[in-house]
């Protein structure tokens, strides 16, 4: 009687855990590679023909060019207003710079729309 409750115990407890076990890990195992084949050709992506051009291999990246040129925008000239003798002197302008002490509120120039 011992040995046929030992076989029932083996048949409907012990080989279905397995199973599920077995089934949960092979999912696990196909969810990594598929994520880590995804994240490789990102990556292969994004290097591109820059790890062709590298004089050094993949021990440095190459440089980058700037991504907005010389010619574009226009140049907006500022003028310097002289600076009131006093309101330094009250404010602290005297005291170091690293002191950490009072520094004055910067105020900005009233906004003009450009036309």
């Amino acid at each position: 009687m011992g040995t046929l409750l030992l076989i029932f115990f083996i048949f409907f407890i012990v080989i279905p855990i397995v199973r599920i076990a077995v089934a949960a890990y092979t999912v696990r195992r196909k969810m990594r590679d598929a994520m880590r084949q995804m994240y490789d050709a990102q990556q292969r992506a994004q290097r591109g023909p820059q790890t062709q051009q590298r004089k050094a291999g993949w021990s440095s990246p190459g440089e980058r060019g700037k991504k907005i040129g010389k010619d574009v925008g226009e140049y907006v000239k500022f003028e310097e207003l002289p600076a009131d003798a006093s309101a330094e002197a009250s404010s602290g302008a005297s005291r170091r710079p690293d002191a950490g002490g009072y520094e004055p509120q910067v105020t900005d120039v009233e906004w003009e729309d450009i036309k």
